[in-house]
């Protein structure tokens, strides 16, 4: 399991249109979809293609163009969230879905449903995670397992916050399941 068809489908982008922008057949695209295994190379270039998807043109003369991200090897291989990752999502969120609410990473009492914790800030995910997330490789969400507060248990999402009672939780959507939810109807 990957995240390639995730991240396409993220962006809206067709089969034939990625196998035609890299010049690869649709069917090798489907396996590398599929799992099959890839070099270091193939991942590479992939996270370079799909690093240009996150370029936003400047709206107007005063906005100044954004640089380029690039979503870690570690995701699109479905190991890991780094900080990069964590940013360019910020950045991709904040910059062309602003009316959804902040991008953040949401901690969970487990059973609950209840926010204990929400970051917002770069510099505190850094601290409270090491810039690193684990993912489950069977789709299951990794618990947060704090430490420094007696081992406290939490569960880790992905959410975009507007307030209290106006949350979307686009975790699967970001990691685990194929089809992604159309977030512009919102």
């Amino acid at each position: 399991m990957n995240n390639l068809q995730v991240v396409r489908e993220f962006f809206q982008l067709s089969l034939k249109q990625v196998s035609e922008d890299l010049g690869w057949d649709v069917e090798e695209l489907q396996a590398l979809e599929a799992g099959k295994a890839a070099n270091p190379l193939t991942w590479q270039i992939l996270a370079e293609y799909y690093a240009q998807q996150f370029h936003v043109i400047a709206i107007d003369e005063q906005q100044v163009e954004p640089i380029h991200f690039r979503l870690s090897v570690d995701y699109l291989m479905n190991v890991g969230l780094t900080m990069n990752d964590l940013v360019a999502f910020k950045w991709y969120f904040e910059n062309t879905r602003a009316e959804l609410g902040d991008f953040c990473v949401a901690l969970y009492e487990p059973g609950t449903g209840q926010i204990t914790q929400k970051f917002t800030d770069l510099s505190a995910i850094l601290e409270q995670f090491a810039g690193y997330i684990l993912l489950n490789h069977d789709g299951s969400m990794n618990n947060f397992i704090n430490e420094r507060d007696h081992n406290h248990v939490s569960e880790w999402r992905l959410i975009l916050f507007k307030r209290d009672n106006l949350v979307v939780d686009v975790t699967d959507q970001l990691v685990y399941f194929e089809e992604l939810v159309n977030r512009t109807v919102i």
